[in-house]
């Protein structure tokens, strides 16, 4: 009898453990994404990727918070903290949200570049089971299909183009040339050449191959709808689109010498982008994509400009502890500064 109640309690433990290995097989097993994944616009990546709308949530780095992960519904209501970790970089697609790390102080904002605080870090998209992908000091990613790719900086390579597979099982260096990774469309990644002429090229990721799509002397390219818009260095800073289909150049915007282009984020049928001038013209601009009907938003030196489905979010360069919004596309270009509690 002993014997027949030993062997069934054994049997029941041994169940037990069983069901316990399997729910943890469970939650530790990677969720993949399809091949044409991206995780955020390329215009938010080259602004700092503090924000990201995913299914009609708005996942960002809260500035009356460190920094730190928030989710909140699109129209800036229902905010919450996922995580104590400081972030940039957002990604989010599928079942996680990808980002870079960095638990700065307000006080050290100015030395934040500091391995111990930085790293490539995936999470469920309610913030919970972070884990390390990339533990030292990197730079900007971004999400194509099951990949992150990104800027990384080691003793050796002060800044090198890598990828890591979502997870975290390969590191991969592709280039000692540190390409910015934000443009990503149909696993091609767009981006201007930071040496030689600066040519708009990309990176097939599928095969490895890099090539030059357009010979010209730009900055912060972006393929959106068959365009590729850029700054062009060589005529005083001017925001251009080049048409893929049929190679013709528009000018959005005409530079000067004493009023430049410095930063842009195409959105929908919009763009937002950021002059630096004189004091009556530095500042942030919205106009059509085709580059007419241009409307003042805010003057003076703003930073951190994010587009999403309602709002465009920026700050002010001398106070980024402040957040404001506008409307992205709405005839209102009225400014409120918003708090986020």
């Amino acid at each position: 009898m002993k014997k027949a109640i030993t062997i069934g309690v054994l049997s029941v433990i041994g169940i037990a453990l069983a069901v316990l290995i399997f729910i943890s097989v469970r939650n530790n097993r990677i969720v993949y994404n399809n091949d044409n994944a991206v995780g955020n616009t390329a215009g938010n990546l080259n602004n700092g990727g503090l924000f990201c709308e995913y299914n009609d949530k708005i996942y960002f780095a809260n500035p009356y918070d460190y920094n730190k992960l928030y989710v909140m519904d699109s129209d800036c209501t229902n905010a919450m903290k996922l995580s104590d970790d400081s972030v940039g970089s957002i990604n989010v697609c599928g079942n996680y949200i990808y980002y870079v790390k960095n638990n700065f102080k307000q006080e050290t904002i100015g030395t934040i570049f500091r391995g111990q605080f930085f790293g490539v870090y995936r999470c469920n998209l309610n913030g919970e089971s972070p884990k390390a992908l990339y533990d030292k000091l990197s730079g900007i990613i971004a999400l194509s299909g099951n990949d992150l790719y990104y800027q990384h900086y080691s003793d050796t390579t002060p800044l090198a183009f890598h990828k890591v597979d979502i997870a975290g099982k390969k590191d991969t260096k592709i280039s000692d040339t540190p390409y910015s990774p934000a443009c990503v469309q149909n696993q091609t990644i767009y981006f201007s050449d930071p040496e030689g002429k600066h040519n708009v090229l990309s990176y097939d990721t599928k095969s490895g191959r890099t090539s030059v799509v357009y010979d010209c002397n730009s900055y912060l390219a972006d393929v959106e709808n068959g365009y590729i818009y850029y700054i062009d260095l060589s005529k005083n800073y001017s925001l251009v689109r080049y048409n893929l289909s049929n190679k013709t150049l528009e000018q959005l915007y005409a530079g000067t010498k004493d009023s430049k282009v410095i930063n842009f984020n195409v959105y929908g049928n919009k763009i937002f982008f950021q002059l630096e001038g004189d004091s009556a013209e530095t500042g942030l601009y919205r106009m059509n994509i085709n580059g007419t009907q241009i409307d003042p938003i805010a003057i003076g030196n703003v930073t951190n400009i994010h587009c999403t489905s309602r709002y465009t979010f920026f700050q002010y360069y001398e106070d980024q502890g402040v957040l404001y919004r506008v409307s992205t596309s709405g005839a209102d270009t009225s400014v409120e500064q918003i708090t986020i509690k």
